[in-house]
């Protein structure tokens, strides 16, 4: 097994930026790491090989340029075109004519660099290109983690990854502290302490280009299905329950504020009422997931044993192949990749 994983990533936004900062900072410390090491690996193994994006404003710029409030070791990393196969997201659109390559100068230029991992960073709703960046890391030979809500990961498509080897992960990751995994551990607190939830809502306010694009009703019905699915496993019966991004505020830049309402009952019929407010960093929130992941993912394939991708997937993401309750995933996840 290589000592070391060399990852691509595809929309170099506030995530993506994020990680990069995170794999040069976690080369010296471990502050802030969920799993300082995992899977035999520690973050420090990683390394950012390549980065794509459509943004005229940003391809063909160094990644350094880019990241200018911390010191980045990647002088050569230079944002390359990426694929476009849906109309532009809101936030690109102010910024006039994108470029992008065809399909199969995308697939060449992966393959150029053939990482362990394409990492799928796109804004929300770009289901299209999503697909089409899976099928290039097939054909290059690439494992493929989606974090947007696009259903990518399907029976079929994990099928033909793991014909050659090789993950594919998804959908719509989950933050390691953010709105859905706080709403399903405080659900999952009540049940356990013997608490019937009756009814209960999560709304989510944010700033950044993402969430301005889930603002497309389309979009933000396919992510309120999502996160409310997501919820809803935490208990054995079922309750009324909402739980999605309700607006779009710039001034909170790339932090996300989530409201949270519940009503349930205890002894007697007795009234339990919570009302609770948190905020996190969009950014930031996803990190420790996606390294945790690769890292994992990086180990299963070396022993060939790709089944642990449902393992990953129910750890990492809202919408995954196979669903678990948030304290089982994480026990497996522990379990099978925990040093």
């Amino acid at each position: 097994m290589s000592s070391k994983i060399s990852i691509a990533i595809t929309g170099i936004g506030s995530v993506a930026k994020t990680l990069i900062k995170g794999v040069e900072f976690y080369k010296n410390s471990t502050e802030g790491l969920w799993h300082p090491k995992l899977a035999g690996f520690t973050v420090g193994d990683a390394i950012v090989t390549g980065v794509f994006d459509v943004d005229s404003t940003k391809v063909g710029k160094k990644v350094t340029d880019l990241i200018t409030d911390y010191k980045i070791n990647s002088n050569n990393l230079v944002v390359q075109p990426g694929i476009i196969e849906d109309p532009t997201p809101t936030h690109l659109a102010k910024h006039g004519a994108l470029k992008s390559v065809k399909y199969d100068e995308f697939v060449s230029s992966l393959k150029k660099l053939k990482p362990d991992f394409l990492i799928n960073l796109v804004s929300s709703g770009m289901d299209k290109s999503g697909e089409s960046y899976a099928k290039a890391a097939l054909e290059t030979g690439s494992s493929f983690f989606n974090a947007t809500a696009s259903k990518i990961t399907t029976p079929q498509m994990r099928s033909a990854f793991e014909s050659k080897g090789i993950m594919i992960l998804g959908d719509d990751m989950m933050s390691q502290f953010g709105g859905t995994a706080f709403h399903r551990g405080i659900i999952e607190f009540m049940t356990n302490r013997g608490i019937t939830i009756q009814k209960a809502y999560q709304l989510d306010v944010g700033g950044n280009p993402d969430t301005q694009n889930t603002m497309a009703e389309e979009l933000r019905e396919k992510k309120r299905k999502i996160k409310t699915e997501s919820i809803a496993i935490e208990t054995s019966y079922p309750f009324k329950s909402t739980a999605g991004t309700t607006e779009y505020a710039e001034q909170l830049g790339n932090s996300r504020v989530s409201y949270y309402w519940m009503e349930a009952k205890g002894f007697l019929g007795s009234t339990v009422e919570m009302d609770l407010t948190l905020r996190t960093n969009d950014s930031s929130n996803g990190c420790n997931v996606i390294l945790d992941s690769i890292r994992a993912a990086k180990m299963a394939i070396s022993k060939k044993d790709l089944t642990k991708s449902e393992i990953i997937s129910a750890y990492a993401f809202k919408n995954p192949p196979k669903k678990m309750k948030i304290r089982d995933s994480i026990k497996a996840f522990e379990e099978a990749f925990a040093n």
